[in-house]
């Protein structure tokens, strides 16, 4: 099973990445300015999209692979495959935006600091196969504490968004080097590994991962799409706003599932399907209770330290609040489930379900909004993710089904 040292770097691990984007964005206001800021902001959210090209679900197989169908080296020579390609999109993509120097730049800079991690990935994968996520886990909180130290320094010294960027970068590749390539060698002394038949296999089976994650983006986001389109900037802010703490269960649900992702893995390649039933049941509660807690915490406090924090009157939507929530809690478990069919090998049942409740997303939050502002918003977002969840669940019930009647099968023969 997983250890305590594993959870716990996990956790912290988890943490430290998830506040990356505030605490740079906090440090280029300060130093730099609101238009320097808005750049960097901008850039940054270009880079997490571009990522999901880079990540193309490549952990979650590499981890889940129990019967070792694919060799380090390989995992490695596909994840170098995926993030050049994501380099040659981020650059086609900056050039055709006609971003002035500025932005060019810091884009570019972000996407290369977002290979790093990609690569990094890989390396944290074959630690967690080897039971050492703890490592793992010290890998993205030395890169990231060093990298965020380092952007400060340079930013305060220099004031120029282009120079700490630069020196971002290069610290984040620098420990890389010195971290993870260094200690891999105590687990795994493979070459990367160029097959031509097998990259395409693994690009052929990671697909529909990296699919349902392009889709998750835009899922999360198309009640925003909905506002921009339809109602007020004032009201797009409003929404961001309440929609933030959503992200506790997000957050939550990380700490975990992803040390999990192994001992799924493991246990569904022995057929211990009961036993895998009951983790699944244990981590589905766990996410319950942190949504119920969240909820009871939003409902009686959340609105106040909101409007404190951001300096706008939001007690009248201390119900939105509430539904948004909900609307995380069921999302942390569709996240689950996705990681249930990927670990089942059945992911391209999970890309389907994405695609309906996408094209779902293009029309449900427009009707909503458009007749009730923003409890409409908050509503079709619950709806949204309530249909992703239900369109995950089947898949997963089915599958079971169909393994528990093979191995009936099989115990009466």
């Amino acid at each position: 099973m997983v250890k305590k040292s594993e959870f716990i770097w996990n956790s912290i691990a988890s943490l430290v990445a998830s506040m990356l984007n505030a605490v740079l964005l906090l440090f280029c206001t300060r130093i730099n300015g609101t238009d320097i800021a808005g750049i960097f902001s901008i850039s940054f959210a270009t880079s997490v999209i571009l990522n999901a090209i880079g990540d193309y679900g490549i952990r979650i197989y590499q981890v889940t692979d129990s019967e070792k169908k694919y060799k380090f080296g390989e995992y490695l020579a596909l994840r170098i495959v995926v993030v050049s390609i994501m380099i040659i999109i981020g650059i086609g993509f900056v050039l055709i935006s006609g971003y002035d120097t500025i932005k060019l730049l810091v884009t570019i800079l972000l996407i290369l600091f977002r290979v790093v991690d990609n690569l990094s990935e890989t390396y944290q994968g074959e630690f967690q196969v080897n039971g050492r996520l703890d490592l793992g886990g010290k890998s993205v909180v030395i890169r990231n504490g060093i990298s965020i130290i380092m952007f400060l320094i340079a930013d305060i010294i220099t004031k120029n968004i282009i120079i700490s960027s630069t020196v971002m970068f290069f610290t984040n590749l620098l420990v890389f080097i010195l971290f993870d390539i260094r200690i891999i060698k105590n687990f795994n002394t493979d070459k990367i590994i160029f097959t031509k038949d097998v990259i395409l296999s693994m690009l052929k089976e990671c697909f529909p991962v990296f699919l349902s994650t392009i889709l998750s983006l835009y899922i999360t986001n198309a009640v925003k799409y909905a506002i921009d389109s339809i109602s007020t900037y004032e009201m797009q802010t409003y929404y961001n706003i309440i929609y933030l703490p959503t992200f506790t269960i997000n957050l939550a649900s990380i700490f975990i599932i992803k040390p999990m992702l192994k001992v799924l893995g493991d246990i569904w390649s022995e057929k211990k399907y009961k036993e895998m039933l009951k983790i699944i049941a244990k981590i589905s509660a766990v996410i319950l209770v942190v949504t119920i807690l969240v909820e009871m915490v939003c409902f009686a406090i959340g609105v106040q330290i909101l409007s404190f924090i951001y300096g706008v009157q939001l007690e009248q939507y201390r119900i939105d609040l509430c539904l948004l929530i909900l609307s995380g809690g069921l999302y942390a478990l569709a996240v689950l489930f996705l990681y249930i069919l990927t670990t089942m090998r059945e992911q391209s049942k999970a890309t389907i379900g994405y695609i309906i409740t996408s094209i779902l997303a293009l029309i449900i939050p427009k009707i909503f909004v458009q007749k009730y502002n923003m409890f409409g918003a908050s509503i079709s977002n619950l709806l949204i993710n309530f249909i992703l969840l239900i369109l995950l669940i089947i898949p997963v019930i089915i599958k079971y089904q169909k393994v528990k009647g093979e191995q009936a099968n099989e115990e009466r023969i």
